[in-house]
């Protein structure tokens, strides 16, 4: 058992997990209660504390781990079941629960836990000021702290099997989670389409887990990352263990063709978007392709796996692509960032790719060969790091889009309430059939969530306003701002595999086109939100003045601001390795640092890369938002100003679609333009899918089910009874009936004998 703070981390899960009962139990006892609605927020305000703590105590692990520099770290084992092997011999520790902490575990740990200590705060302020939510918060909070323990479970697992285990507890939640609004049909399918379709992706996950199992005789990390135990294992088996893992994260992740659950998951409360889509669940299948790194990159399997390593290039490239593109014409803004997600994970998994492919390919492993520095190593080490680096940055920024939308929504609801609403604060909420969480402008036509119905709210939500220009620059990659860092080091690594492997050229394009499409959806989404005039009265009376809500949008606003810092710290290298010389707050200061990213990124003395890291800032800087700028820039209504760092972006928009704007509606209204409103028509097939597959299966089951099993065992209960009709009519209670037929029993008999004599 490991010493320190770390013999605790248990803690970290366990808290949430405990508290799940808690919430539950008093909200069935106080339900409707006022101090219970008031004070206690109907749970919220015993979910915060626990999540709390559960961040602090993540802290504290991850300050020694980084403190102590222990690298890879096993964590004791907390329980051991038994395992008959033969006869009455019992292997104590066939299954184990434990800790597992690297590099891996630390990043991921900080994100799940510190967001989900946000959107706590956060969802106080959305879901506990709309009477729609009255009494039945308590099941929002419970299913909350259950999700957040069942993430923190996953990152902390010491084996493939725990992993799995806290992966469904996880997808059990987002069910119920996504489906809160249960009486709403739309809500209702939504949450059975999310679990349906990861669960497909989770069959070719357990396959993947019981071939890993026959080849290793265990799923802990321990055995399975062993370089010794890898050499003895089949490789061909190995890719197909591991390429039916990648088929599990695909669903978990939204990606290509499992993606058709991820937008009408928007039929949730706006907190869970942000927990399932940002923080949490969405990067739970990311998190299981970094896992395989160090079966990609052990010296026995050299380029035995890249075949498989193209394959997670590919899907990740093709989906970023498709998702951008469909991004373009919606005007729903949680489905903006819906289909923003499904993008930006599809470049992380590109990213992973293209690292997966250089660690089965070079020779790495030795930082240092004969005393000089190995840049196979280096190129390896960073082409990892910047997909992880992706993942932490995607993550805050897009938990804080989502809450930001939250607030738009939410404040938009409340004014378009207050307009019309005065008489009727409490009325039937439920038969909206617009995609609006808070449910209850089924009185008139008018959707809080379209974009349609804002614009100009800059000035009147300043705080919102700039967490999602933040977060927007972020997800574009624009110069120093968050995702750039990288964003940019997943498009060059793409590239660098294209240039030895001709079929990455797919993926490295998609990438490198995506950046530009990019730009141009995330600019269209906050113009046409904070720039120019009110599009409707609602728009005109919004304010933001709901408590709580800020603060998360605040904090995220400058933990995005401040990935420069630990870019100059040498976050992506430390982050990739737990053996290696790069150390966080590192050899270098971080002066230096920033010194090194900059000449790294910014004067490439590789001229090829040179070029590609200009041409991807230009086409998703300039030419992307440029267009963006010339279909949907304006100026605020007039005597409207927004803050100062959001001024001249309004101005440059209003100037660029005065000089440079034109007619697009021969677009707005082709085929194509058509085809992406409908997704592509992949919900479509879906819907077709199960209703004539999985329905119809379903029919035929209970058909069969009714017919045969119930058939048959209904013909046996009544043959059984009419025999024993027959049987009671024999029993007559006269001795000679019972002569006559002992006589006949006895002849019987003797006729057998003697035919078988």
């Amino acid at each position: 058992m490991a010493g320190g703070i770390i013999e605790y981390a248990i803690f970290i899960v366990l808290l949430p997990m405990l508290i799940f009962p808690v919430i539950l139990f008093l909200g069935h006892i106080f339900n409707g209660n006022q101090t219970w609605v008031k004070s206690a927020k109907e749970g919220g305000l015993i979910a915060l504390p626990i999540m709390v703590a559960s961040f602090i105590l993540s802290m504290l692990v991850i300050v020694e781990f980084i403190g102590n520099n222990l690298g890879e770290h096993h964590i004791g084992t907390w329980l051991s079941f038994g395992w008959i092997e033969s006869g009455s011999t019992i292997e104590a520790n066939a299954f184990n629960v434990g800790i597992y902490i690297d590099h891996v575990t630390v990043m991921l740990l900080f994100v799940a836990s510190f967001l989900c200590m946000l959107i706590n705060i956060f969802s106080i302020g959305y879901m506990n000021t709309d009477p729609v939510n009255d009494n039945r918060n308590h099941r929002f909070y419970a299913e909350f702290v259950l999700f957040c323990s069942g993430m923190l479970g996953m990152v902390l697992a010491d084996s493939f099997l725990w992993l799995f285990i806290f992966w469904e507890l996880m997808g059990l939640c987002s069910y119920l989670l996504i489906g809160f609004y249960y009486h709403k049909p739309s809500a209702a399918y939504a949450a059975k389409k999310a679990f349906l379709t990861t669960r497909v992706g989770d069959v070719f996950l357990v396959i993947g887990l019981v071939i890993l199992w026959n080849l290793f005789g265990s799923l802990d990390y321990a055995v399975v990352f062993d370089s010794a135990e890898i050499a003895k294992v089949d490789p061909g088996q190995l890719q197909i263990a591991l390429g039916m893992m990648f088929i599990g994260a695909v669903g978990k992740s939204a990606q290509f063709p499992l993606h058709v659950w991820l937008p009408d998951a928007m039929e949730g409360p706006t907190p869970v978007s942000a927990l399932i889509h940002a923080a949490t669940m969405v990067n739970a299948g990311l998190y299981l392709v970094a896992r395989m790194f160090p079966l990609f990159g052990a010296e026995s399997m050299h380029g035995e796996l890249v075949d498989l390593a193209f394959i997670i290039a590919t899907i990740g490239g093709i989906t970023a692509v498709m998702a951008a593109a469909i991004a373009f014409v919606q005007d729903d803004l949680k489905k903006v960032l819906a289909y923003s997600t499904m993008s930006q994970l599809a470049y992380i998994f590109t990213g992973l790719g293209a690292a997966l492919w250089l660690a089965n390919s070079y020779d790495w492993q030795d930082a240092y060969i004969d005393g000089k520095k190995n840049y196979d190593h280096v190129i390896v080490v960073v082409a990892f790091g910047a997909a992880l680096f992706h993942l932490f940055n995607h993550a805050m920024a897009k938990g804080m889009l989502f809450m930001a939308s939250g607030s738009v929504i939410h404040e938009m609801h409340h004014a378009h309430h207050d307009l019309h609403h005065h008489h009727d604060d409490h009325g039937d909420d439920h038969g909206d059939d617009h995609h609006d969480d808070h449910h209850d402008d089924h009185h008139d036509d008018f959707d809080p969530q379209s974009m349609s119905n804002m614009g100009g709210l800059a000035s009147k939500m300043p705080i919102t306003a700039t967490a999602m220009l933040v977060g927007s620059a972020s997800i574009m990659g624009l110069p120093l701002i968050g995702g750039f860092w990288s964003k940019e080091g997943i498009i060059a690594n793409a590239w660098r595999v294209a240039l030895e492997d001709p079929r990455f050229f797919l993926p490295a394009s998609c990438v490198l086109i995506g950046a530009a499409m990019t730009g141009f959806y995330m600019s269209r989404m906050w113009l046409k939100t904070f720039a120019g005039k009110p599009k409707s009265e609602v728009a005109e009376n919004v304010h933001e003045h709901t408590p709580w809500i800020p603060i998360p949008l605040v904090t995220l606003t400058f933990v995005t601001l401040s990935s420069v810092i630990l870019a100059g710290m040498m976050f992506t290298k430390w982050v990739a390795t737990p053996e290696s010389e790069y150390v966080f707050f590192g050899k270098m200061g971080m002066i230096e640092g920033l010194i090194y990213e900059f000449e790294h990124v910014f004067v490439n003395p590789d001229m090829f890369f040179f070029i590609l890291t200009y041409i991807a800032i230009f086409i998703g800087a300039v030419v992307g938002p440029g267009l963006a700028m010339a279909l949907y820039g304006g100026a605020l209504s007039d005597g409207e100003k927004a803050k100062p760092w959001m001024q001249p972006i309004i101005n440059l928009s209003s100037r660029v679609n005065k000089k440079r704007g034109f007619d697009n509606s021969a677009w707005a209204n082709s085929g194509l333009s058509n085809a992406l409103k409908e997704r592509l028509y992949f919900d479509k097939w879906y819907d077709a899918a199960m209703l004539k597959l999985v329905a119809g299966f379903a029919n035929i089951s209970a058909a069969f089910d009714r017919k045969v099993v119930d058939g048959t065992i209904k013909t046996i209960e009544s043959t059984s009874q009419k025999l024993s009709t027959q049987i009671r009519r024999l029993t007559t209670g006269s001795a000679r009936d019972y002569i006559m037929m002992a006589a006949l029993g006895v002849l019987v008999i003797y006729l057998l004998l003697g035919v078988m004599i």
